[in-house]
């Protein structure tokens, strides 16, 4: 019985309750054998679930990787008490401590690590390796599942309120990807007074963001307690909690000096609010709420490839940006770039200071990758065996890139 014991002499919780049976007289010599017997058998079908059973070295871990399941049910199931836990040993096969211990990380893994909400269960391969990091190379320890099974359920409690905020405030459950954006939008839409209570749509969120600005705006307490009067125990207590966060955290950054709308919806902030996509909205709406310089410059039509490249190559070569170009104009273009090249910077300046967020890498982008360097080629004079004296070959090409307004010459 020595020799069996000195087996198990380094385990954790398994090796406390298995002493602690044997020296109490709960575990016989004979159980003692049986358990022995489970070893075996466990340790060859773990060997073979996470590789083969004919190598020495998988056994050897299989022997680890089961000492930790069983361990960590032990602990779990009784609580820390030697006593529940040598007399689960005695009465059930090691086999089933080993699977309870399993099927806790299993549970353990299936649940959300994070806020952001995944389509469908868990893969059979994602769930394996998962269990052989935690049984093998990162062990867990009670207290690391313990901590871990309350930060999941903490996420899945978020992620349930989120749903039931989405189904109050007019949302369908399939456009929800990610809860706590959600949360935060809801407790704006709550903590503006006679705003609808439902989600907003980018357009809505703007007129929020500056009714929230106001310093004299305050949370009627009897709004947020009509709103949730209908609602489980554990979703008010989640909602005091994330109005509390929003007052404390959120709306002291929305009435920073710095702080605008779009830089909440797309800048570094990105993601932090969730808005309702609507088929009906006007996309122009926003971009004049939050960008008017760039709609009245581009009057609306900033998804025109040629009113973007009009824009660009005025601002380029230092004239007022506007959406259409006069021939006079492109001859002006022309005659500059040619004398002092385009002032690239001055274009990502002007997309940074009047774009909007959401539009301002995929623009500069166009600047910099396309339009400069196609731009350059076109309108240059500097091949003589492709010279352009007259800006015929260049003003062509304005005419076909940019928003032109004048007729090409019958011939």
């Amino acid at each position: 019985m020595a020799t069996a014991l000195a087996t198990f002499d380094s385990r954790p919780f398994f090796d406390k309750a298995l002493r602690y049976g044997v020296q109490q007289g709960l575990i016989t010599p004979e159980r003692l054998l049986g358990i022995q017997t489970d070893f075996s058998k466990g340790i060859v079908q773990i060997a073979n679930f996470f590789g083969t059973a004919h190598l020495r070295p998988e056994l050897e871990l299989a022997l680890r990787r089961m000492v930790n399941l069983v361990s960590l049910y032990l602990e779990d199931m009784s609580g820390g008490d030697l006593k529940i836990a040598a007399t689960s040993l005695r009465d059930k096969t090691l086999l089933s401590h080993s699977k309870a211990g399993s099927d806790m990380l299993k549970r353990l893994h299936a649940m959300p690590d994070g806020t952001l909400i995944e389509d469908g269960p868990v893969s059979a391969e994602r769930q394996r390796a998962y269990l052989d990091e935690k049984t093998a190379a990162d062990t867990i320890s009670f207290a690391e599942y313990r901590s871990g099974l309350a930060m999941r359920q903490e996420n899945r409690n978020m992620i349930d309120f989120a749903f039931w905020l989405a189904t109050k405030m007019g949302v369908p459950r399939d456009d929800v990807d990610e809860a706590e954006s959600l949360i935060r939008s809801a407790m704006l839409v709550i903590f503006v007074d006679q705003a609808d209570l439902k989600l907003p749509t980018r357009t809505v969120f703007v007129r929020l963001f500056k009714a929230a600005r106001n310093p004299t705006a305050r949370l009627d307490e009897d709004r947020l307690k009509a709103f949730l009067r209908e609602a489980p125990t554990e979703f008010q207590q989640l909602a005091r909690r994330a109005m509390d966060r929003f007052i404390e955290t959120d709306l002291p950054q929305i009435r920073a000096s710095s702080s605008t709308v779009d830089k909440f919806l797309y800048g570094n902030s990105g993601g932090m609010y969730f808005v309702s996509e609507s088929l009906d909205e006007d996309v122009r709406e926003y971009d004049r709420l939050v960008a008017r310089e760039w709609d009245r410059v581009t009057r609306g039509e900033a998804d025109d490839p040629a009113v973007v490249a009009t824009v660009f190559l005025l601002v380029a070569t230092g004239f007022p940006p506007k959406a259409s170009l006069l021939l006079r104009e492109a001859r002006e273009i022309i005659r500059v770039f040619r004398t002092c090249g385009f002032d690239s910077q001055a274009v990502i300046k002007f997309v940074d200071d009047h774009a909007p967020e959401a539009m301002r890498e995929d623009l500069q982008k166009f600047w910099k990758d396309e339009l400069q360097g196609e731009a350059e080629e076109q309108l240059s004079d500097r091949d003589p065996n492709w010279p352009d004296t007259h800006m015929a070959r260049a003003l062509e090409y304005l005419r076909k890139t940019c928003r032109a307004t004048w007729k090409v010459r019958r011939q």
